[in-house]
């Protein structure tokens, strides 16, 4: 998992039970401030060491004014936050990116005949295969993707699915997976945050109580799923299979990838990043 901060600062401990914010879209002030209270640092004891006012901190986290880049910089390092964690808060200081409504882009894919060729020839070849947003919400996919993921009609949306009490009974290690699920749609709630497949995230995901959960468990965002971490689940016969899942690059100026799932031998426990 991202290790954004490790170890608290030197000679200052955790707090035990820090405010965490509910399931929501992400803002630059609210990640600043849980960045700071997951270090069990007081605004004041930050901006010490930040070399900045207290007022002006707090005006940060409050939303009530924007920190300038230079200053943003030296709230990266100061807070020495992971390379993942950096590149989330610079685009929350920068304007959001949009992304299509999922409509558009189911219809975008399912109009083009070459990229549902493309599911086509990995049903043929046995492989499952989709095409996903951003969110991981599923757009278009072959049959065999459905059987890796049974129900996944129901929620199209693999993000929702791995967190729903479906996907824990299908995945073998429930809580990294749902861990890095939400690390990684932090990072995407973000970066397109004016989209409508944020606000309808959160709605269906406030009412999960495992969502809720994990949302406030860590700090920790994920641009991307090492490809040495496979997915281990069960089939239909509840025999053990991990999976190697595989993303393209996003399709033009439609952030669309393509997902497969290709069976692979058995690996240690998933370690994501």
């Amino acid at each position: 998992m991202n290790d954004r901060v490790s170890r608290p600062h030197k000679g200052r401990q955790r707090r035990r039970a820090p405010n965490r914010p509910q399931v929501s879209i992400p803002d630059l002030g609210t990640t600043i401030g849980w960045i700071r209270d997951d270090l069990g640092l007081t605004q004041t004891q930050a901006a010490a060491e930040l070399n900045l006012s207290t007022v002006h901190l707090g005006r940060f986290e409050r939303g009530d004014s924007k920190p300038p880049s230079d200053t943003l910089e030296k709230i990266i390092i100061g807070l020495r936050v992971d390379r993942a964690m950096a590149t989330h808060l610079r685009e929350l200081a920068a304007p959001a990116i949009t992304l299509a409504p999922p409509d558009a882009l189911r219809r975008y894919v399912r109009a083009e005949k070459s990229l549902m060729l493309n599911l086509d020839l990995f049903q043929s070849r046995a492989i499952p295969a989709a095409f996903i947003d951003p969110f991981w919400n599923v757009l278009a996919r072959n049959n065999l993707f459905a059987e890796v993921f049974p129900g996944i009609d129901d929620t199209s949306s693999i993000a929702v699915w791995m967190l729903s009490e479906q996907g824990k009974s299908v995945v073998a290690d429930s809580e990294a997976e749902g861990s890095w699920t939400v690390a990684m749609l932090k990072s995407a709630l973000g970066r397109h945050r004016n989209a409508a497949q944020a606000a309808e995230l959160v709605s269906v995901l406030t009412p999960i109580s495992e969502a809720r959960r994990l949302w406030a468990a860590s700090v920790s965002v994920s641009y991307g799923r090492d490809s040495r971490c496979l997915l281990h689940a069960y089939d239909a016969d509840r025999k053990p299979v991990s999976y190697l899942l595989s993303l393209t690059d996003g399709l033009l100026a439609h952030h669309v990838q393509l997902i497969t799932v290709t069976p692979e031998a058995a690996c240690p426990r998933p370690e994501f990043n």
